[in-house]
């Protein structure tokens, strides 16, 4: 199985990230498919519906509703859904809460205060992948769905509380030895760059040309290979981007939809308008008059 190294806080611009995925069958966003991969950001994966197996380090595993790792930095690791989930007529759902820390930021903290050992050796130990069980389970995982909505200081300090609690508690059991080998060839992760570079320029033309040569490839390889990562070529994936960037923009900015077109790449917001209709069902004016009236109910 070939392993792919990568990073994760370069395409979610943040060193705490936590998020909540629903799909018909479990992948990484950011692979566009089931992958197995490494990155050093530690990661919490809650699931709650879902089934399958997962392989952590060198342990094969099943999971099922209610299964929560822990994984340190640069473990390898996949959740696959049972292959039930990929049936053309099935009506399974996925539903997953994964977060994401980027150790670095901490390290400093926790050198200087000792109350922080616990964690640090914790940290260490989840270099193997650690399985949460029990009491622990559940009120992490409560903790963990108020933490999607959580932002600024009350997102760190919830987090900060979690590992506190995983650190103390006994309710969580080693899942791999690290100490064995896996058979498996690295690939260092081309399209990290060209994400990045993608989120950053969305207001702006993007060209092939440089995305192909962010991943040493020339286009016609480039477009073969993103595609078989992602599920879109590269175009499309710019696209729902963009798409996805508007949404956000209509609900966040109270700028004419010109100024939102602009702000996603789209010189004519006669075009913009368009495809934002067949992106999503309705015109960027009904989304945001829609977006709002649910913000104000809520």
């Amino acid at each position: 199985m070939k392993l792919v190294n990568t990073k994760i806080t370069p395409l979610i611009n943040s060193f705490l990230h936590v998020e909540l995925r629903e799909q018909p069958f479990l992948y990484s966003p950011h692979h566009g498919q089931a992958t197995f991969h490494a990155h050093p950001e530690l990661e919490l994966t809650y699931v709650l519906e879902g089934y399958g197996n997962r392989i952590i380090g060198n342990n094969v595993s099943p999971f099922a509703d209610g299964d929560m790792v822990f994984i340190g930095s640069n473990v390898p690791h996949i959740w696959m859904s049972d292959p039930v989930y990929y049936q053309d007529d099935s009506l399974l759902n996925t539903k997953v809460v994964v977060a994401y820390i980027n150790p670095t930021i901490f390290e400093q903290m926790f050198e200087l205060l000792a109350e922080f050992e616990p964690i640090k050796e914790m940290i260490r130990i989840a270099s193997g992948g650690l399985h949460i069980f029990g009491e622990t389970q559940r009120v992490v995982g409560r903790k963990l769905l108020r933490m999607i909505h959580a932002s600024g200081v009350s997102r760190i300090e919830g987090f900060l509380n979690i590992l506190h609690i995983l650190a103390e508690s006994r309710e969580k059991e080693l899942i791999s030895d690290n100490k064995t080998s896996i058979a498996i060839r690295t690939n260092s992760d081309r399209l990290v760059p060209v994400l990045q570079y993608i989120k950053e320029n969305l207001h702006n033309s993007i060209s092939l040309n440089v995305l192909a040569d962010l991943a040493y490839m020339a286009i016609p390889s480039f477009c073969r290979f993103f595609k078989s990562r992602m599920g879109l070529s590269p175009l499309q994936y710019i696209s729902e981007e963009r798409m996805e960037r508007a949404r956000k923009l209509l609900i966040e900015l109270d700028k004419p939809v010109y100024e939102i077109a602009g702000l996603c790449g789209y010189n004519s917001d006669s075009h913009f308008c368009k495809l934002f209709k067949a992106h999503s069902g309705i015109s960027p004016y009904q989304y945001r008059s829609k977006a709002r009236s649910v913000l104000l109910t809520a």
